[in-house]
């Protein structure tokens, strides 16, 4: 499955948000990767599939191809994605595994009035995943 990061793929309300997320970030000393901004349906069906259908990597979604706020898109049917992963960078490296620093983001992205997933409870908890809305 292909990322895909043209911010115009994002919804025009959350182009604005993201902007401010990354310049959010960048006070806290944090450089912020959106790196996953709409995806099709079938891209969407393409990444239910990881960790299933006796695929043994890890499950990466619950949402299937029309589920997800990755899925939107605007009454012309052009992409208007209404979330985003990210991840903090540290010297060119993501990184996954920081906790702390995406805490920071989350919050950040609160700030701003967006959802992070990191707050989520159970199978649903994303640290990456930042939505508009609920």
């Amino acid at each position: 499955m292909q990322q895909n990061r043209d911010f115009t793929d994002l919804h025009p309300d959350l182009q604005v948000l993201a902007l401010k997320h990354i310049a959010a970030c960048e006070a806290a000393g944090i450089k912020l990767l959106i790196y996953d901004t709409h995806r099709s349906e079938a891209e969407q069906d393409e990444a239910y599939a990881v960790g299933r259908f006796g695929d043994k990597r890890k499950i990466i979604t619950t949402k299937r191809g029309g589920e997800s706020k990755h899925n939107n898109v605007d009454s012309q049917g052009k992409p208007a994605a209404l979330a985003y992963d990210c991840v903090g960078m540290l010297y060119g490296k993501p990184q996954w595994a920081n906790d702390v620093m995406y805490l920071k983001i989350g919050q950040l992205a609160e700030s701003l009035g967006l959802v992070w997933a990191g707050r989520w409870t159970g199978k649903l908890r994303e640290k990456c995943h930042v939505q508009l809305g609920g």
